[in-house]
């Protein structure tokens, strides 16, 4: 879904900063927005085929330079300042470095024109001070069946993670709070820090990835910080009377890192993709459902 700053782009279409748009290779807006294509190729891993398979890097789409997964920020960045180029929503994108491989290959098939909207900044002044950025986003509906194709494929491996850890029954861990152990099912730790500590984070069959999560927190904790106002103390025992008499034992619903541990915002995020939005001439937007 495309941020509303830029929705009245059109891939293939040129725009100035008065919302005009124009032809590019003799297809108007409204026929690239209705266009068929081809079916999309997806890489089979995050590498897809080329050398970059299992690489913890993430190209550039145009040029060489690499940058690490965690740092996508810097990515998005050097593309920005470097290339001229702007990736509408990222955030909602599943699978970012297959987006980006992807793309990375498409470039070099067709011309950047034939995916992005140009976007012409300062338009009323003399040419020399004018300057052009591309747009991708799902406008395009290569780029909204690419996205929707990775947010398919990672919703079937986070349920098939699920399920895995919803049956296995060699789980073993240590309540964060008394330090019990628990062999058998991840449900009988998570169930005893609810019961007997009032630590809920959810019902066990609403997580994925749990060690991971458990970890996470668990992390926090031994760098004395309050898992719920993210507050840091200067000893143990501080820190676990701040939590018991606050009634902090709970994480953060504000913190996004919590996100990915939890089914129901891949679900979320898969159907944000049946929505689009509608931009009329008084540039109000209007979402609708598909």
């Amino acid at each position: 879904m495309a941020a509303p700053e830029t929705q009245g782009a059109a891939a293939g279409g040129e725009e100035d900063c008065e919302g005009n748009h124009s032809k590019v290779a003799g297809v108007s807006y409204e026929d690239s927005k209705d266009c068929i294509l081809e079916p999309l190729s997806l890489p089979e891993s995050p590498g897809g085929i080329t050398a970059l398979e299992g690489s913890p890097s993430v190209p550039c789409i145009f040029c060489e330079e690499h940058f690490p997964m965690d740092e996508q920020d810097k990515l998005l960045k050097h593309m920005i300042i470097e290339h001229k180029m702007v990736i509408a929503d990222v955030k909602l994108v599943a699978d970012f470095q297959r987006y980006i491989l992807y793309w990375r290959k498409r470039f070099t098939e067709q011309p950047i024109t034939d995916f992005c909207s140009v976007i012409r900044i300062n338009s009323t002044a003399p040419l020399e001070e004018q300057d052009n950025y591309f747009l991708l986003c799902d406008v395009l509906p290569e780029d909204r069946l690419l996205r929707e194709e990775l947010q398919k494929q990672r919703l079937k491996e986070i349920l098939e993670q699920q399920q895995q850890e919803r049956s296995d029954n060699h789980f073993h861990g240590i309540c964060m709070f008394c330090n019990e152990e628990f062999f058998g099912n991840r449900s009988v730790l998570l169930n005893h820090m609810a019961r007997e500590h009032a630590f809920n984070i959810g019902l066990p069959d609403n997580i994925v990835n749990c060690n991971e999560f458990l970890c996470t927190l668990q992390k926090k904790l031994d760098n004395l910080q309050c898992l719920y106002c993210e507050k840091t103390f200067r000893d143990k025992n501080t820190l676990k009377d701040h939590m018991r008499k606050k009634q902090h034992r709970r994480i953060n619903p504000k913190n996004r890192e919590y996100d990915r541990f939890y089914v129901i915002n891949y679900l979320v995020r898969l159907s944000l993709h049946n929505l689009k939005f509608d931009c009329i001439s008084t540039n109000k937007i209007f979402l609708r459902a598909v």
